[in-house]
């Protein structure tokens, strides 16, 4: 009985024919999706999304998060189709800690003048770069794709003929949702600290280092 109720080898075959379909299939619309992304972000908008206030009425110090202007953007954001729900409400966590640490910070680190402003990542944290090549998106390339049930974990790159050594590398996941992915985790926004973190950098004997 128990070999009448195993599958032919022929059923098997096939569902393993489907499981590389469908994989590939993922993989193609993963490798869209990060394209497009990054054209946007390149062409359309390229707002981080942390935008900070600085109020005149004290002497032009940054007062926190500008949240009009955040809100316009987050809107944006979700707009796009691009990013997962659970993207986005850690995108409105990161701003809100950022919001409460300046409104923590004293006066000498909340001069605009002073040049980056310690809640800054100092890079664009939508590639975790600098400088890249021209349409870079175009470009691209899926590596070390793992996929666990409805999510997808992977790095791109734009190849090594920049010579960049080691060669560029940005990690990501992604979420399927309805039956399309949406990007549910970049890199780059772990560059982002916690109030704590933010306390330590700005410690008493920090200040000199600053400038």
């Amino acid at each position: 009985m128990l070999t009448g109720c195993s599958k032919p080898e022929g059923s098997k075959e096939v569902e393993k024919v489907s499981e590389k379909t469908t994989t590939n299939k993922d993989s193609i619309e993963l490798a869209a999706l990060v394209r497009n992304l990054y054209k946007w972000h390149e062409t359309s908008y390229f707002n981080v999304g942390f935008p900070l206030k600085a109020d005149s009425a004290s002497h032009g110090l940054f007062t926190g998060i500008d949240w009009n202007a955040y809100n316009r953007d987050y809107e944006v954001f979700k707009r796009t189709n691009f990013f997962s729900d659970d993207f986005l409400a850690r995108h409105r966590a990161i701003a809100m800690t950022l919001d409460s640490s300046i409104r923590q910070a004293s006066v000498e680190w909340r001069n605009p003048e002073d040049g980056v402003p310690v809640w800054s990542t100092d890079t664009d944290d939508w590639c975790g770069c600098q400088d890249y090549p021209d349409n870079y998106w175009q470009r691209l390339k899926i590596n070390n794709l793992k996929f666990n049930g409805e999510t997808a974990a992977f790095n791109w790159s734009w190849g090594k003929e920049e010579g960049i050594d080691p060669p560029f590398k940005y990690e990501m996941k992604a979420k399927k949702i309805n039956g399309s992915w949406k990007i549910s985790y970049l890199e780059g926004f772990e560059h982002y600290g916690t109030v704590s973190d933010y306390k330590k950098i700005m410690s008493p004997h920090k200040v000199e280092s600053r400038h």
